[in-house]
């Protein structure tokens, strides 16, 4: 079907700003590993870069504003595993390991991982099932790189490029335009320090990097009700986060800003969760009943991470970032009310997961279980669902859709409207 030119353009403008109904929460809650202030201990240093080099370029790609990168497990396929700094350890999607796979692969343990330009031993490979987080990013997990891996390298992630460059610690050139900011490792995980500003108060927190992670801010309960900073009802809307051990309700609010280093991203959307459901449960089997407790108040994911040039040097305990051409886009909401997924074998359909009361998709007649044909005449499987998405955050426009419903074809005018 040929493309809708208004459509189509809103889908090139629209940013990825997925932030009501995905996030890979913290995969921190894995294990317990270090203390205050250690950084996961790498292996014997294992990296082989191509052509006896010391640094390489791998393409990344952004779904639900997380990171991923093509991996190659030992003699398999390549896959898309996230890059993932909310984890400390490195773990493999289970079905790359079946006995069916026909790779050569065996469950566990030491296993090569082979990125382009650079090759990576890990000698504690874990083995989990990542398949329910692929209808919410769009686009089937092969697994997840955590700081065991990321400890031994210095990584650039270039978000506007998207390409990350990949060096070997002492061969890196630490750039002096960019703003230098000290991590603290709690269990694993990089922190940093950040202020945060909403109903004419500042407050401070302690907040892990979470490269894997879809909202911009997700911050505890316990911490803002700590400073006095919850919001009165009539400024949040409900929301959801999703992490490696399953879904989390959330609260969201609109802040005024987020200072990271000395730089300012203006009204961030912040997710509001509960302490001991974010941290609670395990993403890997082995570790079940493992919690990550410790001095955090929240995380900062990908919605904000993407304004930057960012450096992870976890070698030296530090970060660099500097603001990218997209720092200047303001961050919007869903506008729909609606929380799309991906289904089907190719993960190239998509249905409507919930429908929130009182929201233009409830007052349309949008209702969970519908499967999205059509957006404004383009074909939904020729989009992607962060393309979906998108086009759903923009406030004002009235986008058509064709939905199958019960077997039935049934036409659905949005009035899609901001309500943060």
């Amino acid at each position: 079907m040929a493309s809708n030119p208004k459509t189509a353009g809103r889908l090139r403008s629209a940013l990825p700003t997925w932030l009501a109904t995905g996030a890979f929460l913290l995969a921190s809650a894995v294990l317990t590993l270090t203390a205050r202030g250690q950084r996961p201990a790498p292996a014997a240093p294992t990296a082989r870069f191509a052509g006896g080099g010391s640094a390489a370029e791998v393409p990344m790609e952004l779904a639900a504003n997380a990171v991923f990168v093509p991996v190659q497990v030992g003699g398999g396929r390549p896959s898309n595993w996230l890059l993932d700094t909310a984890s400390p350890a490195t773990a493999a999607e289970s079905s790359l390991f079946a006995p069916d796979a026909g790779n050569g692969n065996e469950a566990g343990g030491s296993a090569t991982l082979t990125l382009p330009g650079i090759q990576l031993l890990e000698p504690n490979l874990l083995v989990h099932s990542f398949q329910t987080l692929g209808p919410w990013y769009g686009l089937r997990v092969g697994g997840v790189i955590g700081n065991d891996l990321l400890a031994r390298l210095v990584a650039e992630l270039d978000y506007s490029r998207l390409s990350i460059e990949l060096y070997r610690p002492n061969s890196y050139r630490r750039p002096g335009h960019m703003k230098k900011i000290p991590i603290e490792w709690v269990k694993g995980l990089p922190t940093i320090r950040a202020k945060i500003r909403s109903g004419g108060r500042t407050i401070e927190g302690d907040f892990a990097l979470n490269t894997g992670g879809s909202p911009g801010l997700v911050v505890f309960r316990s911490f803002l009700s700590a400073q006095r900073m919850l919001p009165p009802e009539s400024k949040t809307m409900p929301g959801e986060v999703v992490d490696a051990s399953g879904q989390q309700a959330a609260t969201l609010m609109r802040g005024e800003w987020i200072e990271v280093g000395s730089v300012r991203v203006s009204r961030p959307i912040v997710s509001i969760v509960e302490r001991n459901k974010a941290f609670s449960g395990a993403a890997f089997e082995k570790f079940k009943g493992a919690s990550v407790a410790g001095p955090i108040d929240g995380w900062i994911g990908g919605r904000i991470l993407r304004k930057f040039r960012l450096v992870l040097d976890f070698p030296q305990n530090c970060i660099f970032a500097a603001p990218n051409r997209d720092f200047v886009f303001p961050i919007e909401a869903d506008a729909s009310g609606a929380t799309i997924t991906a289904t089907g074998e190719n993960l190239n359909q998509f249905e409507v997961r919930d429908v929130r009361a009182g929201s233009p998709a409830a007052q349309a007649g949008l209702e969970p279980g519908d499967r999205i044909l059509v957006i404004d005449g383009e074909e939904a499987s020729d989009l992607s669902l962060d393309q979906i998405r998108d086009l759903l955050c923009q406030g004002g426009h009235s986008p058509v859709l064709g939905v199958e419903r019960m077997g039935r074809k049934v036409r659905i005018e949005l009035q899609l409207k901001q309500t943060l």
